[in-house]
């Protein structure tokens, strides 16, 4: 009982702090969890934020990466509108943004997602001509979710304790 008190607290006290609550999830899709930096001779494109794909509880989420100086950058934001668990079909949620990075050689963008699944498609153009790819995926959960993902997690952990 008094583990389980603790685990309550402990998990009531964390999700207090914190509006948003994200952490990097490297099983989304058998996605791996390196992290990609693309280099052809001088050319480079780097993905700072999110780092890894992630889940979260914030739907709105600030991108940023650094490339080559005047390397023409598309983000593509898709949701995964499937209704079963097993399948994805991911559809475009708005227009492509494009950015052309400039002297600073780091890149912005804030985009709006939805609840579930969200694909971010990097497509990256260098000056030369050369095109790559990346992407990251992003869980966007609701708080009550989270919590009972945290308390699934606690109960997992106290094998020995009964539920009452």
């Amino acid at each position: 009982m008094k583990k389980r008190l603790i685990a309550g607290i402990l998990i009531f006290f964390i999700l207090s702090i914190s509006g948003t609550v994200c952490y990097a999830d490297n099983t989304i899709n058998g996605a791996s969890d390196e992290i990609k930096r693309v280099e052809s001779g001088k050319y480079f494109f780097e993905i700072l934020e999110p780092e890894k794909n992630i889940s979260t509880t914030d739907k709105n989420i600030l991108l940023s990466f650094k490339a080559s100086r005047g390397t023409d950058v598309r983000i593509e934001v898709y949701h995964n509108s499937s209704m079963e668990e097993d399948t994805e079909k991911y559809i475009l949620l708005y227009e492509p943004i494009d950015i052309t990075v400039g002297v600073l050689q780091r890149g912005w963008a804030s985009v709006d997602l939805k609840s579930g699944l969200n694909k971010i498609h990097f497509i990256i153009e260098y000056r030369n001509g050369l095109e790559d790819n990346m992407e990251r995926i992003i869980n966007v959960m609701e708080i009550e979710d989270v919590k009972q993902l945290l308390q699934d997690i606690v109960n997992k952990s106290t094998p020995g304790i009964r539920n009452k």
